[in-house]
């Protein structure tokens, strides 16, 4: 049995959000599992915008009012959660950690935090405004079928023929109203697909708004990823002063001090002479091999001559592991960006086989305005966490100093998305 590795460098990439399927593919809404997924947001978020409805109330009247955040963090972290069914991973946590350990050193942070507050604001909202809006988008998805049920249920018995024989009416009297009535709920249901869809996106959005990190988390999360970077850049320019000091510098030496020994033989000895020069040649090609493979190691010769595109299939064709690449890139992005990007995906695909034990890889990349959207699925047993290794927190550091967005979703058992982001101007 063998498995196809299929790279395609500049295919169309599938939309990933219910946002981006509408902007880029208006005209397949309608026939796409989206209309579903919105519904499934809606009316999930009637459900959840009830039960705040009902219990916010009671928690504020029993005197909960200074442990607001600790009401409010679970609902928060669902709505978190549950906007994954319109595509893309979850909102990240905007909290930070406390300084300190216990409820009290919590309760302090979380009451000085601006996101705290907009998750309060969130949370009425919703058991409101949201909680209103939510019904009557799902009630409109419902029409439909509520329509076809009054229609077709049975009333009472037809009438019998009039009296003298009197023919029925024809068979062109009754298809004609089928054919309209179906016409008509076909357009019908077509528009309620959109609205549908619209109004899921709507909701989500105002949730992006108060739920996801602010400004001030970004800054914070910005300073402290440039410091992390500054520190990685140091480590990594020691490591390669090391390698050139181990390994092609000594390459060198040697080179030099063969091709010494071959002047001083090259009048005496000429055939010793040649041997040395011939030994230093081959010292020369292994010289400059280590220096090819060191180089590589920084950034790939193929990423600055032809894209990330053309990278990202090199990568796949050296991959173990079966790799879909969809990179939709009409044009040459700045450099930095591409690689932030390569090397996002390179160290995606050494987690997803190494720790993930993926056995079959997705990559897709689009430009989403003038932002670079990059997706990495994989089918492995999930379980990622930043905080455990320093392969994905560079990562964040890299990223983070572009001012983009890394979103890692991998529950245990999988499956493992990574969506990166990155913006393309200044």
């Amino acid at each position: 049995m063998t498995t196809t590795r299929a790279a395609v460098a500049g295919g169309k990439a599938r939309a990933s959000t219910a946002w981006e399927a509408m902007r880029t593919r208006p005209l397949r809404i309608a026939f796409s599992p989206w209309p579903l997924r919105a519904f499934a947001y809606l009316a999930s978020g009637a459900v959840v915008g009830a039960f705040t409805l009902a219990w916010l109330p009671l928690a504020l009247l029993a005197g909960l009012a200074v442990l607001t955040p600790l009401a409010i963090h679970p609902l928060a972290a669902l709505e978190r959660r549950r906007i994954r069914l319109l595509g893309g991973p979850a909102l990240p946590d905007p909290h930070r950690p406390p300084d300190g350990t216990g409820l009290a050193a919590w309760l302090r942070l979380r009451h000085s935090e601006a996101a705290t507050w907009r998750e309060l604001a969130y949370s009425v909202l919703h058991g409101t405004v949201l909680l209103a809006f939510d019904l009557v988008a799902t009630l409109l998805a419902l029409s439909p079928g509520l329509v076809l049920i009054l229609v077709l249920k049975p009333d009472d018995p037809p009438p019998s023929p009039p009296a003298g024989g009197q023919a029925p009416a024809g068979l062109s009297d009754v298809v004609a109203p089928v054919l309209l009535l179906a016409f008509g709920m076909i357009v019908v249901v077509l528009a309620i697909c959109y609205a549908v869809v619209l109004a899921a996106i709507a909701h989500a959005a105002l949730a992006h708004l108060l739920l996801a990190p602010g400004e001030e988390a970004t800054v914070r999360t910005l300073t402290r990823s440039r410091a992390r970077l500054i520190d990685a850049f140091e480590v990594e320019r020691r490591r390669i002063e090391r390698d050139l000091h181990d390994g092609a510098q000594q390459r060198l030496l040697r080179l030099a001090i063969t091709l010494g020994m071959a002047r001083l033989e090259v009048r005496d000895n000429p055939e010793a002479a040649q041997s040395l020069i011939d030994q230093a040649a081959e010292q020369a090609k292994a010289a400059l091999a280590e220096l090819r493979e060191l180089v590589r190691g920084i950034h790939p010769q193929v990423l600055t001559e032809r894209g990330l595109p053309a990278a990202l299939t090199e990568l796949a064709d050296s991959a173990a592991t079966p790799l879909t690449i969809a990179i939709d890139v009409p044009h040459r992005l700045p450099s930095t960006v591409e690689s932030a990007a390569y090397f996002v995906v390179a160290e995606a695909l050494t987690n997803a086989v190494k720790h993930a034990k993926a056995h079959q890889i997705w990559v897709t990349g689009c430009l989403d305005g003038s932002t670079l959207v990059v997706e990495v699925r994989d089918n492995g047993v999930g379980g990622a966490d930043p905080d455990s290794g320093t392969g994905l927190a560079g990562l964040v550091d890299r990223v983070d100093a572009l001012a983009g967005t890394l979103i890692l979703s991998s529950p245990p058992g999988g499956p493992t998305l990574l969506r990166l982001e990155l913006p393309c101007s200044g």
